[in-house]
This record gives structure tokens, sequence and C-alpha cells, in this order.
């Protein structure tokens, strides 16, 4: 199965955590590619440090569900406070954007995919659209079948601050 995860982080050294993030996900599942590195104004009003966010492809066996408790996990491990502000600064947040052409909604597990802020959100659709510019993650929804790729939504979110701070050799494991 092919996810699209999303990375952020505004605390700390993102960077260095995202790394990290990566690390572990190798062996959850085999990484594909990973975006470069983009800067985002934070959103939703919070008052707080921009963000450091990427995204990155993975293939992978296990299902949505237990994806999300990998990387929920995965979260904490790397200093997430999972009780923190929503949508308050963080160490790291991991989402998953994307997976495998998939609609899920799972109320249970508080899962939706593809995640419900993707289309609205810049520093999401840009890591996503440098990775597979022509993926549609609403194309199998039944109540949407939208043939709309990433690359499509960007205009409709260019007023958003993001800018590229770095390629994707940020991935690479340190000297």
């Amino acid at each position: 199965m092919r996810a699209f995860i999303g990375l952020g982080g505004n605390l700390g050294e993102p960077a260095v955590a995202f790394r990290a993030a990566v690390a572990e996900l190798r062996g959850i599942g085999q990484v594909v590619k990973v975006s470069s590195l983009y800067d985002s104004a934070p959103r939703d009003g919070i008052d707080q440090p921009h963000f450091l966010n990427a995204a990155l492809e993975l293939e992978t066996d296990l299902s949505p569900v237990d994806l999300l408790v990998a990387l929920k996990r995965l979260e904490a491990a790397l200093g997430r406070d999972p009780q923190g502000r929503r949508w308050g600064p963080r160490v790291i947040d991991i989402d998953i954007l994307s997976f495998d052409g998939l609609c899920v909604t799972d109320t249970e597990n508080d899962l939706i995919v593809p995640h419900p802020r993707f289309h609205e959100r810049r520093f999401a659709l840009e890591p996503v659209a440098e990775l597979d510019p022509l993926l549609l993650p609403w194309r199998n929804c039944s109540d949407l079948r939208v043939d709309v790729s990433v690359s499509d939504l960007l205009p409709m979110v260019a007023n958003q601050e993001v800018q590229r701070v770095g390629g994707p050799e940020w991935s690479d494991p340190m000297p």
C-alpha cells in the first residue's frame, strides 16, 4: 500500500525529528521518496513560531489504522505531547495525508483519509505535489469522486505563506 505522510513541527529542531521519524518509518515500510523542506506560517490564529514541513511516500503492508497507531507512537517517542493544544506548537506532527486511494472514516480511531484538511493546506499539498504531482487522493471517495490532483489544488492555496528552504537531502543519515 502506498501512503503519503506529512511531517510538521515548530519546536526544537524539527529537521532532526523528521530525520529520526524517517529512520523509524523505514522499520515499518519502504520510504520511497522524501520531499524538500518547507517553511510555513502558522495557521488557525495561534501565535507561535513558523513550521517546518515535509512529506514522504511510504510503501507499507500496514492497514490505515495500524499505520496511524504506529505514527502516534512515533510522535510520542519523539517528544510530542499527546495532550498538547490542538494546532499549537509541537516538536513533530505526523499525519496520513493519503493512503493508496482509499477513503477511510474511522471515528473510533480518529482517522479520516484523505486527511480532511489536506486540500486546503499549501504546506501539505506542495511537498506531496513534489513527490507525485498527479496524485488523486479523492478519486475513489464515494461521496466526492473528485478527479483533482494535488497539483491542481495548489493555485487555490497560493496565498498561503510557504517557502522551500531545503532539498530532500535532509533525510540522509547524519555523518
